[in-house]
């Protein structure tokens, strides 16, 4: 059955593959060293089909879950700091790796693919993402996060390269992007804004920036635009479950930063009664489409997709059902908000919303909470409006890169 560790290996040997914060790999040199970790797992002669994964560092994450295969098993990234792993049981029998993901309890469970249900997509994603042979795509973050993971396979699918990044230090990234001379840049939007404050200079190089999970609009494009003037932005709206659904250019995006754009080739997208509904022929094992992520949206005249949060997001507050994505929008319209999580919280025997704030290049003070509210008054119902807003130094969010409302629930 074939895997991406086969498909590694038809890759020129000397072809640069991997370059993880200053230090270079070619396909051989990644071969290699997953060849390795495939007869140390061999020589366990374990009876598990599925091994779990937790590394942290790029590297060691890459040759392990390319050594699992090598090995004949099926590799399971887990994030390094997940404090629950997920029960085990039947496996698909073409499945040939698998991602766990959280689903909408936060009780984790495993998803298997096949082979064919990322490869076969990735001349398309590769096309529309402006990937070539001689790419080199900057990236950072783990590849337990099934995007990150995508688009590694996605560039090695055609013998490109990945510049790396473990830490989060956007200043080393803006190095980085420079000294390798970078044409790709995927990061999610809260960390590509980043960029702007670090790099002094236009960088030229860069021909396309990649950004999911995250809403972006113009206003933010344009930012980034700045920073790299050669670049075309794609921002994209996926799911672990079904892979890529549909993506936005530049041109195309607008103030409404929910806009997610039109479908992805081969995929279908339909809206019913406000929740969405996807075919894809490139589904995670045993998913019957159309398939629905339990997402909110709708659709303009000509065919744009708008996503409105999920079925959790909207609570019941005194009666009245009141959208936590719409706050949060609303918080981070104010000029001086850099981040915002609305949660709906326990407060004398009744469920009410509170909210928490970052700022950017402001200080606390009593001005600021009453410029908040005064803002909010103006955009939200009373109803709406949070019993409290705390302003922190940051905000939790998960492996991906989402906001991690889960934690704020239970403070």
């Amino acid at each position: 059955m074939r895997n991406f560790y086969e498909m590694i290996r038809e890759q020129e040997a000397d072809r640069l593959a991997l370059v993880e914060e200053g230090k270079e790999y070619t396909y051989g040199e990644l071969v290699k060293l997953s060849q390795e970790k495939g007869d140390r797992l061999r020589q366990e002669k374990s009876e598990k089909k599925v091994i779990f994964l937790r590394e942290k560092r790029i590297l060691d994450q890459l040759v392990s879950f390319l050594g699992c295969q090598a090995a004949g098993k099926i590799p399971l990234l887990v994030p390094e700091d997940a404090k629950q792993l997920p029960e085990i049981g039947e496996v698909p029998e073409n499945a040939c790796m698998a991602v766990m993901t959280s689903g909408s309890t936060g009780v984790p469970k495993v998803l298997y693919r096949r082979y064919e249900s990322w490869a076969d997509f990735f001349p398309v994603q590769n096309e529309i993402f402006g990937v070539t042979p001689e790419s080199r795509m900057f990236a950072q973050g783990s590849l337990a996060f099934t995007g990150n993971l995508n688009l590694y396979m996605a560039q090695f699918s055609i013998g490109a390269a990945i510049v790396a990044a473990n830490v989060f230090d956007p200043r080393r990234w803006a190095e980085w992007i420079e000294e390798y001379k970078t044409d790709v840049v995927y990061l999610i939007p809260r960390k590509l804004l980043f960029l702007p404050q670090c790099i002094k200079k236009p960088v030229t190089t860069v021909r396309h920036i990649l950004a999911g999970s995250q809403s972006m609009g113009s206003e933010e494009a344009e930012k980034l635009r700045r920073c790299f003037p050669n670049a075309g932005i794609v921002l994209y709206y996926g799911a672990s479950e079904l892979n890529y659904i549909t993506y936005l250019r530049q041109d195309q995006m607008t103030q409404e930063k929910n806009c997610v754009g039109k479908p992805f080739p081969g995929v279908q997208v339909s809206v019913e009664d406000g929740e969405i509904f996807v075919t894809t022929p490139y589904h995670v094992e045993g998913v019957l489409c159309p398939f629905s992520l339990k997402d909110l949206g709708h659709m303009d005249v000509a065919g744009n997709l708008y996503f409105d949060g999920r079925k959790d997001d909207i609570v019941s507050i005194r009666g009245r059902k009141v959208s936590l994505l719409k706050i949060e929008g609303a918080l981070e319209d104010i000029s001086f908000i850099g981040e915002a999580i609305a949660a709906a919280v326990e407060k004398e025997g009744e469920k009410r919303v509170a909210a928490w704030v970052t700022l950017c290049g402001s200080e606390v003070s009593e001005e600021c909470e009453e410029q908040i509210y005064a803002h909010l008054k103006q955009t939200l119902a009373n109803y709406e409006l949070p019993f409290c807003c705390k302003i922190v130094e940051k905000l939790p969010h998960t492996e991906s890169g989402k906001k991690d409302r889960k934690v704020l629930d239970k403070m």
